[in-house]
């Protein structure tokens, strides 16, 4: 009987409920959703090939030093043929040679080129401009100093294309030809 009176009152209390009437729950909002949406960015530029203000002045000299110690082995490399000016200001191999002597020629390459770019950012730091003008300006200076059967870059047929091109006796490299308005002035004859 007990379980009786409990389905009883189950019973009841489900027709109670059925019977009432619940709070209609809307699904669609009249307005749409707003979305408050803060975020910060930090950009950061790496700079970790670029050497502190103290040690770049003491690596300046000493690499100036370095490379005025190196000049005589720089141009025995340009005589023989085994480097060339790149558009970069750099040192390019052209030919390896065999031995003992290839491996001095790639070191020596090396060593030049990386006292020339830390002479270059140091530059470019101080006059607060980019590398690659400094490195412009130091191929066109390298250009013009270039002795005859020395190989230089110019630049190619092609916007942004270089050709390496052997320095003539009687030509100037093109890289650095400055343009002038006036004529020249005639030679006078000797009596």
């Amino acid at each position: 009987m007990l379980w009786q009176t409990e389905r009883l009152i189950l019973c009841a209390a489900s027709f109670i409920l059925a019977a009432c009437k619940l709070p209609e729950v809307p699904i669609t909002t009249p307005k749409p959703l707003e979305v408050n949406l803060n975020m910060r960015l930090d950009v950061y530029q790496y700079r970790g090939d670029e050497p502190q203000d103290k040690e770049a002045l003491k690596n300046a000299s000493e690499a100036t030093e370095r490379m005025r110690n190196r000049m005589q082995e720089i141009q025995t490399l340009k005589n023989n043929q085994l480097v060339s000016e790149d558009h970069r200001g750099l040192l390019q191999i052209r030919e390896v040679p065999a031995g003992d002597w290839g491996a001095q020629v790639k070191k020596a390459v090396a060593a030049e080129n990386e006292d020339r770019m830390l002479l270059m950012r140091q530059k470019a730091k101080e006059a607060n401009r980019p590398l690659y003008e400094i490195e412009g300006e130091q191929w066109r200076l390298r250009s013009e100093q270039a002795e005859p059967g020395e190989w230089i870059e110019i630049p190619g047929s092609t916007p942004g294309s270089f050709e390496l091109k052997r320095v003539d006796a009687k030509t100037t490299p093109p890289a650095s030809q400055p343009t002038t308005t006036t004529p020249p002035i005639p030679a006078t004859p000797k009596p």
